[in-house]
């Protein structure tokens, strides 16, 4: 191919600006998402974890049957034994969460962190970026403290300087030496830095303790069945040795490639399905596109035919146009998929492994193939369609003949219609339902009020956190714009569901309340003025006991009024006792329902634990102001100073936010689907404009005729508009259709709203018709503009 002829064809092209810019933008943008779309569920569920051997990878639990729970997590000394005991595994070990307060900087900071067990990196087997992992004496009790932080961490904080390993981390006063750097792809978690369990002696031994998740590395050649196999074995025999606390016990082994990413499988490979099916509607509109420029150079083309030009040389021609126009959407989308991956590996950070996400060979091949195959549908496939019977008979076509030979292309707008029409409804359903969910009663005002962490670790002395936590709680409360201060263990609506089963004094057993009088109820841990700080109503009763008076007080606590509701209104100054904790607890007052399972969940009956200052070490701080709550901010960061200056402050954000943030989820998907529903709708207005185009071309002179025999250039107009209503209605139809037969899909996904409410769908068929209709205009229009006589002399 000579360079000349790519520029008489790149000339062509321009004369054509309107179908070249169409043509370009349309493959690019599919090529693009789609090639995103291949980029994440090959990421996510093909390739193979980031370490080496990583299908030797699995992760382990303890199992007991009999236990209303059935998985838990491990107790170091158990771990201990499966790791010396087991003989399919080249390495056993585990970790916990502990997030921890660094004070060696200029302000404490407070870090995402990870205990581990001993041969946790050796599981993993990659190496770090810069220093090493650590070594046997540091994983021992007593042993020198060390730490190994995040390529993440070691960015923020130290700009990747590989003096990194001369830097100490303060962590409880204990200066950390850092050792070593994980590179990016080790995790997909928010973790900041690793630290050695070290787990003392006398924790090994007490086998009840149960905190681990368990990792392993199986040796080469084990299967996931046989590893099982040989910890059931091991934990058997230490059933006969412990049989107080090891007895009815076993082990559970999984695929961790599959544990992470299995819950994600069939959703992505959904989206994928659908973005592809986006680009094959996308390639076909473009092919439509082509027909009717084919149809419009119909002179050219048997213009080079007369002179000699076969039917090869003829689809050279095209087939360099299309070269172009493939060439610039292959551009155009790699470059579009690139951004995508950067802004989806943020946006979508709760996916498993987004973190690895880069544009690779693998989907640049892909690229490739996907730009050749929509080359051949949408230029061959029309070149091979317009030449057929030569060029010269291209204008043949009309009346009865233009219907029969468009059959297909028809059917594929009617197609395209109800699947945009489909996407549309379910878009709108989801918009109403996340409309539905920002109006639900929370029970609590979120107005002029924050919330913040302040550093605190577990293994603290808790009469030391607690007298910090009645001082912060007091200074907090005498500052001029607060209302109200309080803690808790967690926020409403953020995920954290909480079960316990209680006994209430005076509520035997029923269908009602389980076996024995025990009821099951959720849990959170307050202070007085939590509550008030949330601005609840007390229905009932007294609020909990100041915190100074709390520790002197027996416990006491509050319950919500779906609590009350189902077992009684005659409960305050009743008893009732944890299953789990010892103690009775005396009910003081009711209190109206918070969300706090979430705003799609029904109340259920809530404890409101009035535990002493310091049972929980890193509560929620919530401070209600007068004024802009993030005013009082300086003055927060300045009383923790004053009583402690080796706190962080951390987790700031409103309760307006932290709503906000519940209901990120259902946002995301409505937002997503809206985006997927504006391609549908915008690829199907595509094909129906593209058929109609071609259908005015080739009826040119019967539309001539119809003018010249005295029909108004309206009723030229009515032609054009009623074909594409017979196709709108067929497609609008059709996708009522798949909309009905989704209700049970759609009704799972929704809140508030029936998958076939009336005003929705109406809505959504209005915009759908509109946007049809406004792009059914251009080829109207160009019919009524026909010149009779010039239309009867062309033919």
């Amino acid at each position: 191919m000579s360079v000349h002829a790519l520029r008489i064809a790149a000339r062509s092209l321009g004369r054509r600006p309107a179908f070249t810019l169409t043509a370009v933008l349309t493959i690019a943008l599919g090529i693009g998402i789609t090639t995103t779309m291949f980029s994440i569920v090959d990421t996510v569920l093909v390739k193979p974890l980031p370490f080496p051997a990583g299908d030797q990878l699995v992760t382990v639990m303890e199992t007991n049957t009999a236990k209303s729970q059935a998985t838990s997590l491990i107790a170091p000394g158990r771990l201990t034994d499966w790791a010396r005991e087991s003989r399919t595994f080249a390495a056993l070990s585990g970790s916990y969460s502990e997030n921890v307060t660094d004070t060696s900087g200029r302000e404490p900071e407070r870090l995402a962190g990870r205990r581990v067990a001993p041969q946790y990196f050796v599981v993993y087997g990659m190496a770090p970026v810069v220093g090493r992992i650590f070594t046997a004496d540091e994983e021992l009790f007593g042993g020198r403290p060390s730490a190994v932080v995040s390529d993440g961490f070691w960015m923020r904080r130290y700009g990747r300087d590989p003096g990194v390993l001369r830097q100490r981390l303060v962590l409880s006063g204990v200066a950390y030496s850092i050792v070593g750097v994980m590179p990016a792809a080790f995790t997909s978690a928010a973790v900041d830095v690793w630290l050695p369990a070290q787990t003392p002696p006398g924790l090994l031994r007490v086998r009840e303790a149960r905190f681990l998740t368990g990792v392993g590395r199986m040796r080469p050649g084990v299967t996931i069945a046989q590893a099982a196999t040989d910890l059931a074995r091991v934990q058997q025999s230490l059933g006969e040795r412990y049989p107080a606390s090891d007895r009815g016990w076993s082990a559970s082994v999984a695929d961790m490639k599959e544990g992470r990413v299995g819950a994600y499988r069939e959703a992505l490979w959904v989206v994928f399905a659908a973005v592809a099916l986006l680009l094959v509607i996308a390639v076909a509109n473009v092919a439509g596109l082509m027909l009717v420029q084919l149809h419009r150079r119909a002179t050219e083309l048997a213009i080079r035919q007369a002179i000699g030009g076969s039917r090869a040389q003829i689809l050279s021609t095209v087939m360099r146009e299309v070269l172009f126009i493939a060439g610039a959407g292959l551009l155009g989308g790699t470059a579009l998929s690139v951004w995508l991956d950067l802004i989806l590996g943020k946006t979508l950070a709760q996916v498993p492994r987004m973190n690895e996400l880069v544009l690779d060979w693998r989907a640049l091949l892909f690229d490739a193939c996907a730009i050749v195959a929509a080359a051949l549908a949408f230029g061959l496939w029309p070149a091979l369609v317009a030449t057929r019977r030569g060029t010269t008979t291209i204008v043949a076509h009309s009346g009865n003949r233009v219907s029969a030979s468009h059959r297909p292309q028809q059917a594929l707008v009617v197609a395209q219609i109800a699947l945009g029409m489909l996407l549309a409804a379910s878009a709108a359903l989801m918009l109403r339902s996340y409309y539905n969910l920002t109006r639900v009663d929370a029970g609590f005002s979120t107005e002029h009020a924050i919330t913040f962490h302040v550093g605190a670790e577990w293994g603290e002395d808790r009469t030391r956190i607690g007298q910090l936590q009645e001082r912060l709680v007091a200074e907090l409360q005498q500052l001029p714009t607060v209302v109200e201060a309080g803690f808790t263990n967690f926020l409403p609506a953020t995920g954290a569901t909480l079960r316990y089963q209680v006994t209430v004094e005076g509520l035997g057993a029923s269908r009602d309340n389980g076996d024995g009088g025990k009821i099951t109820v959720g849990e959170r841990t307050i202070s007085a003025g939590y509550l008030r700080a949330l601005a609840v109503p007390l229905l009932a009763g007294a609020w909990c006991t100041p915190l100074q008076e709390a520790s002197k007080a027996p416990p006491t606590a509050m319950v919500n009024r779906a609590f009350v509701d189902r077992y009684g209104s005659d409960l305050i100054g009743r008893h009732f006792a944890f299953d789990q904790i010892a103690g009775n607890h005396t009910i003081v007052g009711v209190v109206g329902n918070l969300i706090e399972d979430g705003a799609r969940a029904t109340s259920a009956p809530y404890v409101y634990d009035c535990l002493p200052a310091g049972t929980w070490p890193d509560p929620e701080y919530v401070v209600r102001v007068k004024g802009d709550a993030r005013a009082v901010l300086a003055s927060i960061r300045e009383v923790v100073h004053q009583l402690d200056a080796s706190r962080a402050i951390f987790g700031v954000q409103t309760l307006d936010a932290v709503m906000a943030g519940a209901l990120d989820q259902p946002r995301l998907d409505a937002g997503m689907l809206s985006l997927f529903a504006a391609a549908a709708m915008g690829l199907a207005s595509l094909g129906l404009y593209s058929l109609l185009m071609l259908l005015v071309s080739e009826r040119t002179r019967e539309l001539g005729v119809r003018m010249a025999l005295g029909a108004a250039p309206m009723q030229v107009v009515g032609l054009v508009f009623a074909g594409a209503g017979r196709l709108l209605a067929a497609g609008i139809g059709l996708g009522l259709v798949l909309v009905t037969a989704m209700t049970r899909l759609l009704g799972a996904e929704l809140f508030g709203v029936s998958p076939l409410d009336t005003p929705t769908l109406t809505a959504a068929i209005a915009a759908f018709a509109a946007a049809a209709m406004a792009v059914a205009a251009v080829p109207a229009i160009r019919a009524a503009r026909i010149d009779p006589i010039a239309a009867i002399r062309a033919e």
